[in-house]
């Protein structure tokens, strides 16, 4: 007598529960330790973005030091006595980058003008091949030293206000202002002009709006 054997091929219902049950656990396992690493890397992006506006407010408070407490976009383009150019005729320009640019001296690098979270700039080599497309702050263009709570400086992806001319946003201190998604997740980073940093959330920055010497507050958006 002639036994037949049947061979079958794939999964068994048992064994494909047993890989399901199996893949779960591994998933089970595995995801607790892939989310602090997540939120670790989330947390160091963002303290980096801080680094880099405190290294811009200094940057900016040492030019002005030298050049009559005035910041690059209060002083010309043309030769002065200090042996320094501004960037005071790109106040109504769209070129954004020349602000940062006529401070290049005390920032040394472009690289902290480019927040690690900001996925739609990049990183320039240097100074000389320099653009907005490298910027992810803005400038507040209201900024004086004698204000230490005016906006110098901040991440680009602020709203509220009106935008005009594609680069200049004017927020008013009594009304609303946030952020898109895009960098911090409706948050943000600002600049004071007295060299700190606060990480804002909308109600703070709100609050800080509030704070502010003049109603309009101009803000040049790369």
């Amino acid at each position: 007598m002639n036994l037949k054997r049947h061979v079958t091929t794939g999964l068994s219902r048992i064994e494909l529960v047993v890989l399901v049950a199996m893949l779960g656990l591994i998933i089970v396992c595995v995801l607790p330790m892939l989310l602090p690493h997540r939120g670790a890397a989330k947390i160091a992006r963002r303290t980096a973005c801080i680094g880099n506006l405190k290294q811009v407010g200094l940057s900016f408070l040492i030019y002005a030091n030298d050049n009559g407490n005035e910041f690059p976009w209060m002083v010309s383009t043309n030769f002065n006595p200090t042996n320094a150019s501004g960037s005071l005729e790109f106040t109504n320009s769209a070129q954004v980058f020349r602000h940062f640019q006529a401070a290049s001296n005390e920032l040394n690098t472009p690289k902290v003008l480019r927040c690690p979270s900001d996925a739609g700039r990049q990183t320039a080599p240097d100074f000389a091949n320099f653009g907005n497309t490298n910027v992810s702050y803005f400038v507040g263009l209201d900024a004086r030293q004698d204000s230490q709570e005016m906006l110098l400086s901040g991440d680009r992806n602020i709203t509220g206000g009106t935008l005009s001319n594609g680069f200049l946003r004017v927020l008013q201190t009594n009304t609303p202002a946030g952020w898109t998604p895009a960098i911090h997740k409706n948050a943000g980073n600002i600049g004071l002009a007295d060299g700190s940093v606060l990480q804002a959330n909308p109600p703070t920055l709100q609050r800080q709006l509030q704070m502010q010497t003049f109603n309009d507050i101009r803000l040049a958006i790369p």
